[in-house]
């Protein structure tokens, strides 16, 4: 008999399934759909020793100590310095858009604070934002919405921000 039937192996299920039973010491039958544990974070090493990400690669990440102690329990970490670089103008800069975007992209060297009145003195006021056009521009302006944004959300959704 167990005290507890959860559904889905993946990162909740699995972490769920062990607090449970290592700290509250109650007996847990964990099920999932698939023949694995980790959902789709699950990883193996094929015939030939290459170390297989089932389900494309998952990047895992956390600023708190505590949820880091606690999976180093269970794995082993790769030191892994994730970066997002967009081409625009020519110049290769950090995406999502950040301080160094704007610095790099317009040569300046703006503080946190000269960022904050550098984006307002570029984005335009919207009286009713109906799309994510209007989002986007209301926050960032229209040129960085065009450099970045526009051609995107395109290509992604199949459809114009302004719809």
């Amino acid at each position: 008999m167990f005290d507890y039937l959860i559904v889905g192996a993946g990162f909740a299920g699995s972490v769920l399934a062990e607090r449970l039973a290592s700290q509250a010491g109650k007996k847990v039958l964990i099920c999932d759909r698939r023949t694995h544990i980790a959902g789709n974070a699950y990883d193996f090493y094929n015939e030939h020793g290459v170390l297989v990400h089932k389900y494309g690669p998952h990047i895992f990440h956390t600023n708190s100590l505590e949820v880091f102690e606690y999976l180093s329990q269970f794995t082993e970490w790769r030191d892994y310095q994730h970066r997002v670089l967009a081409s625009v103008d020519g110049k290769l800069v950090p995406f999502p858009i950040n301080l160094d975007t704007i610095n790099a992209l317009y040569g300046l060297s703006l503080t946190a604070l000269e960022m904050e009145d550098f984006l307002k003195s570029v984005a335009e006021k919207r009286d009713k934002v109906r799309t994510s056009e209007d989002v986007v521009v209301s926050k960032v302006g229209r040129e960085l919405y065009e450099k970045f944004f526009r051609g995107y959300t395109k290509k992604q959704w199949d459809l114009d921000p302004s719809e």
